[in-house]
């Protein structure tokens, strides 16, 4: 396993930590986790392309530490009433039907290949920046602009991954 897949697993154990730390109101160690989870995050695809050690483990591996990142810290922040549960099923729906749009897509054409879109990259980025307003107790306008940002940018993104999806379904008729 190579350096940037083993920091991809690091990421992936330290999620349930910044639940129970997020869960017992212990801030200073959450903020932590999670800051370091988004550096390690720059840290590991960084190492991979210096190194040449691009794996397709490695590809499935970071978007999934990332998602379950992001879905834990929203889903505890909605369940501790900083975040409106609207807000989280939007991202939690957006996530799912990409997954779900995946592996229709992978049933069908027997390709798993997905290439990161920019606006897919762009919803990541703004859903870590507006967890940190949130973990860091941002003023409430700042967290509640983000957040409205980042559901704009997420239904934007979701609507381009479906644009997508249906070209590579259409090639199939």
């Amino acid at each position: 396993m190579t350096l940037a897949n083993k920091i991809t697993v690091l990421r992936v154990i330290a999620v349930p930590l910044l639940v129970i730390a997020l869960l017992h109101h212990h801030d200073g160690w959450a903020r932590l986790i999670f800051c370091l989870s988004i550096a390690s995050d720059a840290l590991d695809g960084s190492l991979a392309r210096w190194r040449g050690e691009r794996t397709p483990l490695g590809s499935f591996l970071d978007p999934l530490a990332d998602k379950l990142l992001l879905v834990a810290t929203f889903l505890v922040l909605t369940f501790q009433g900083h975040v409106p549960l609207w807000i989280f099923v939007v991202l939690f729906s957006r996530d799912l039907l990409i997954a779900l749009g995946w592996t229709i897509i992978y049933i069908l054409t027997s390709n798993a290949k997905v290439q990161p879109r920019f606006l897919g990259k762009m919803t990541t980025i703004l859903q870590m920046v507006a967890a940190v307003a949130l973990l860091f107790r941002l003023p409430p306008l700042w967290s509640a602009g983000l957040l409205h940002l980042m559901v704009a940018v997420s239904i934007i993104s979701l609507l381009d991954y479906i644009y997508l999806g249906n070209r590579r379904l259409s090639h199939l008729e």
